[in-house]
C-alpha cells in the first residue's frame, strides 16, 4: 500500500507566490514532506507548474493519470 499522507513541520520559508501568501505554506509543506506532486485547483500554484522538482497539477489531470 502506498503512503499517501504525512504530517510535517516545515523548517523553510518559501516566497514563490506573491499574489497569495498562503499558497507558500502549501509549497513549504510539500518540500518538507518530500512530496512527488501537489494536486491543486489553485491557479496561483498551478501557474508555477512545478516547484523544487515537485510537479503541480490540476485534480482532473491527476485523476486521468490514475485511470491509465
Amino acid at each position: 500500500m502506498a503512503k499517501v499522507a504525512q504530517i510535517v513541520a516545515p523548517t523553510i520559508h518559501v516566497y514563490a507566490v506573491s499574489a497569495d501568501e498562503a499558497d507558500n505554506r502549501i509549497l513549504e509543506c510539500a518540500v518538507a514532506g518530500d512530496a512527488d506532486l501537489v494536486v491543486s485547483g489553485d491557479q496561483h500554484l498551478r501557474r508555477l507548474k512545478s516547484f523544487e522538482g515537485i510537479g503541480i497539477v490540476r485534480p482532473v489531470d491527476f485523476e486521468r493519470t490514475l485511470r491509465t
